[in-house]
């Protein structure tokens, strides 16, 4: 597959900004920012993690020729491990049902888990950029 057919630029933007919002939070002192800057990281999160399932799903489509029927979430995270283009399946079923958290309901309870995987999704997402672009290739 070519580069052109699966561009990667929403899901390496969304990456940056939340590592940097991420470390922002890491570094703050002030708990008052210190919350605003974790209620952004949250939300970086969702959609940072929306753009990686598409463009999962969007590879497996052209690469493989799989159907909307054969891609269902984990299947999608099935096909993506086998291929080493993931390091870990259960961690990406984890952050799936913490992205259906953030969907449903806001409240302190559920942010702590969320904040808590963030470190690990950013080397995930990083592991998923790095292996996409091995795999595709220069027009």
């Amino acid at each position: 597959m070519k580069k052109s057919e699966l561009n990667l630029n929403v899901l390496v933007n969304s990456y940056n900004t939340l590592k940097d919002c991420y470390k922002d939070f890491a570094e703050e002192s002030n708990s008052k920012i210190k919350g605003y800057i974790k209620d952004s990281c949250i939300q970086r999160f969702g959609y940072t993690y929306e753009s990686a399932k598409k463009i999962m799903s969007k590879f497996l489509k052209k690469e493989y020729d799989k159907t909307e029927k054969d891609l269902t979430i984990n299947n999608i995270f099935r096909e993506m491990y086998g291929l080493g283009l993931i390091k870990n399946f259960e961690h990406w079923v984890d952050y799936r049902e913490k992205r259906n958290t953030t969907s449903h309901e806001y409240n302190d309870q559920w942010t702590y888990p969320i904040i808590e995987v963030i470190p690990q999704f950013i080397v995930d997402i990083e592991f998923l950029i790095n292996s996409l672009n091995g795999v595709l290739q220069d027009d």
